[in-house]
């Protein structure tokens, strides 16, 4: 069977996915056929003739769609591009906390809710073989003018049998000019790996919770990888792609204090830069130490808020604040760069409580910070609980990217000032407290700041221009000089 999966990445955010190279992977062994439809690269006049032109040279059997909830209007858009007589299933984040709101479009005709691999061959088969659907595990269907909502089948508890991901799906350019580059400016190709799966924290923005009720009673939620399977992968993509740097996009890499000190070990031979995301109060001297010595020049930490309070409180976070000054100081010890992540807009924060975010983010000098304003993604805690208080309207606009605006509507925080205060605090953060007097005055007078930001706009642009015809410099000469020409 050949299936089509639809990527609608709107954020266009280059990194390959690695669920939908897991499904790749599962298909190709079971003797099946995929190709990517992928938007990363197009400009939205593109899509529609390429999708009309891919599904005409490809003449898939079934069409999978893999979304998040930020992507879903994107991809019903593109589903109703082309009428095909093609069955349409829908995967990813979004079917699995929405699956209602899915299922209702009418160019879906299915839905698998959590993981894949076993659903999607199961599912194949199925169709292959013209058998019913209205009783497959995972699956929602409509058939016979019902619509068929079946449990999830059991976890996968042993992910080495998991098939190693198909790459080949993917344009090269997904492992190029990746965000990673600024803490390893000589690497080139980067590689993403999943050595892990199932967050065992129950953080209420995120959609692990929604998981973790969904498969209660399915088995072991976290679950891993061994070290000698995630050396596997790792030797397998750079053979594919002659990767030189590896991300691992676990949200808790280092849990597994036995597993680390066996992949340290192992990884000695591999010798590629590599990152991980871990949570503040997992961080130990040795674990840090042992983790830098392997290759590690780079830690990512969910940091959320700055007021501790706050993080205990609303956000079902136990990390202390010195924890979170002890673990960046650690990392800077053993060499290892540190990237933070927090969030402003949450529910019932204030401005008060933003200079505490901004305050950490001072007294951490992490060496990139990201600042995201809060989405409540639907079918999460803090979605209901933005309902319950009052907070949003259940019809709110939906956001392709998280830095875009809020949908709440809290006092002292509209959407344009904390697109405004998220634009300032990513320029001003950082910066010798000083200067942020002008950050103040910027807040809280728009025109002032829009002469600001539109400068600083223009001092970018200028700035990309010459680096890309640098590039195209240095790109010519290597190409004489590989043809021999002077």
């Amino acid at each position: 069977m050949k299936v089509l999966f639809l990527y609608p990445n709107v954020a266009r955010a280059r990194s390959p996915q690695v669920g939908l190279s897991s499904l790749a992977g599962t298909l190709k062994r079971q003797g099946h056929d995929s190709r990517l439809f992928d938007i990363t690269f197009m400009e939205d006049a593109e899509v529609e003739a390429s999708y009309s032109r891919v599904l005409s040279e490809y003449r898939p059997d079934l069409i999978g769609v893999s979304s998040r909830s930020t992507e879903w209007p994107t991809a019903v858009s593109i589903l109703r591009m082309a009428d095909v007589d093609v069955p349409v299933v829908v995967g990813g984040p979004h079917a699995t906390i929405a699956p209602e709101e899915v299922i209702a479009d009418e160019r879906v005709d299915m839905l698998i809710r959590g993981e894949g691999e076993e659903a999607i061959i199961d599912l194949v088969d199925r169709l292959e073989a013209g058998s019913d659907l209205s009783d497959m595990p995972n699956l929602w269907v409509k058939q016979d003018g019902e619509i068929f909502r079946n449990d999830v089948r059991d976890l996968i508890q042993d992910m080495d049998s998991l098939t190693m991901p198909e790459w080949s799906i993917w344009d090269e350019r997904h492992f190029r000019e990746h965000y990673h580059q600024v803490f390893s400016p000589g690497a080139e190709v980067f590689g993403d790996l999943e050595t892990s799966r199932g967050c065992p924290y129950a953080c209420p923005y995120c959609l692990t919770p929604v998981m973790q009720k969904l498969y209660k009673g399915k088995g072991k939620y976290h679950r891993e990888k061994s070290a000698p399977r995630i050396i596997e992968e790792i030797e397998k993509l750079r053979q594919e792609k002659d990767i030189d740097y590896v991300r691992f996009v676990d949200e808790t890499f280092i849990l597994n204090r036995k597993r680390l000190q066996e992949f340290c070990g192992l990884y000695q031979h591999i010798r590629l830069p590599f990152s991980f995301s871990t949570r503040p109060e997992t961080v130990s001297d040795e674990m840090m130490k042992m983790l830098a010595q392997a290759g590690a020049n780079c830690v990512s930490f969910g940091l959320e808020s700055g007021n501790e309070q706050y993080r205990r409180e609303m956000l079902n976070r136990k990390t202390k604040q010195q924890e979170v000054i002890d673990a960046v100081a650690l990392a800077r010890k053993y060499g290892v760069k540190t990237f933070a992540f927090v969030m402003i807009g949450l529910p019932h924060e204030d401005r008060e409580k933003i200079q505490d975010t901004l305050e950490l983010i001072n007294l951490l000098q992490p060496d990139v910070f990201q600042i995201t304003i809060f989405y409540p993604f639907e079918g999460t805690p803090f979605y209901d609980y933005c309902l319950e208080e009052g907070l949003m309207e259940k019809d709110h606009e939906r956001l392709t990217e998280i830095w875009k605006g809020s949908v709440l509507n809290q006092p002292g925080l509209p959407s344009d000032y904390l697109i405004r205060l998220r634009e300032l605090a990513l320029a001003f953060a950082k910066r010798d407290q000083r200067w942020w007097p002008l950050m103040y005055y910027l807040e809280k007078h728009p025109p002032a700041f829009r002469v600001w930001h539109a400068s600083r706009q223009a001092r970018g642009l200028a700035g990309r221009g010459a680096r890309k015809l640098l590039n195209m410099r240095s790109e010519r000469r290597a190409a004489l000089s590989g043809s021999g020409e002077k």
